[in-house]
């Protein structure tokens, strides 16, 4: 069978079966998977077929497609969506209406927080520890768009999801996922590592709607002692979600608040012992660092206290 014959069946195949299908969620999971096992056993590749305007059906299917109107698998970032003008709230349902659709994609403590790093400079993502070789799995169902190597981000995965969010993983070691594959939520996509732009082995884990960062602090709780898990299984995006970013540029970047402090923990330090060696409160404390009163403590960690 040529290339050619291929893609005709391939495209008439799924013609058929999105006639039968599409208006299921499930059943479009299933066209999903179906397109994906006729491509890997024909040697087309999806990509290539959205690319050349050959995918007819399954382009109605690509996670939330009919909003996002690119699949691009060489760029990470290609869209050009401007958030600020955001009319209306959207709300997107992460979990499935309550379903078990969200795995936290590896269970390291933050070293790095979401948020400006430099004067000029923001970290539009939360660093999570890991060691290299350490599994990283997806956090929602959806479908591979990225897995490449980037200056930047080192080897990347970026997972395009049914619930109109896209998740970044960066700084990994292996990649165990191509573009077009579908994964489900705790399936593995890659292994950890210290490529790119890292100064040591961690995931740098982003979440994003149509390429803009959102904070993930807003849509996970990460709990050192418990586990991550989500915060809700809804989350409303708005123009508001992505204030940082309008405040950042209009102060010319960020600037430090000339009393800003730092406290590097040691053993047997506890969020107690700090406050009251800092003047200041455990709750403060949390709510300075984005952590829980359960959080653990690591020696060499640095907590803003002011």
């Amino acid at each position: 069978m040529t290339k050619k014959n291929k893609i005709v069946f391939i495209t008439t195949a799924l013609t058929f079966l999105s006639s039968l299908f599409l208006n299921n969620l499930y059943a479009s999971d299933f066209l999903v998977d179906t397109a994906k096992n006729m491509i890997d056993t024909t040697g087309v590749q999806l990509s290539e077929m959205y690319q050349n305007g050959q995918l007819g059906a399954l382009a109605n299917i690509l996670p939330f497609q009919d909003q996002y109107m690119i699949w691009d698998t060489t760029t990470v970032h290609p869209y050009h969506f401007d958030a600020a003008k955001m009319a209306d709230t959207v709300t997107l349902f992460l979990a499935d209406h309550g379903d078990c659709a969200f795995m936290a994609p590896v269970a390291g403590y933050v070293t790095s927080n979401f948020g400006p790093r430099t004067r000029t400079r923001y970290h539009y993502g939360i660093d999570l520890k890991l060691d290299v070789g350490d599994t990283v799995v997806s956090a929602f169902d959806g479908i591979v768009r990225i897995a490449q190597w980037s200056s930047s981000y080192g080897n990347v995965v970026v997972v395009r999801h049914y619930n109109g969010l896209e998740t970044v993983y960066g700084h990994l070691s292996k990649l165990e996922v191509t573009p077009g594959d579908v994964v489900r939520a705790g399936q593995l996509v890659a292994l950890g590592g210290n490529t790119g732009h890292s100064t040591g082995p961690h995931l740098h884990f982003e979440v994003r709607y149509m390429g803009q960062p959102i904070n993930p602090n807003d849509v996970i709780a990460f709990n050192d002692s418990l586990g991550h898990d989500l915060k809700s299984d809804v989350l409303e995006v708005s123009s508001s979600t992505f204030s940082y970013i309008s405040k950042f540029k209009a102060e010319g970047g960020y600037r430090k608040p000339a009393n800003v402090k730092y406290y590097t923990i040691r053993n047997g330090d506890t969020l107690s012992h700090i406050a009251v060696k800092n003047n200041t409160t455990i709750n403060r404390l949390c709510q300075l660092n984005s952590v829980s009163r359960n959080s653990k403590l690591r020696p060499g960690q640095k907590l803003k206290v002011k």
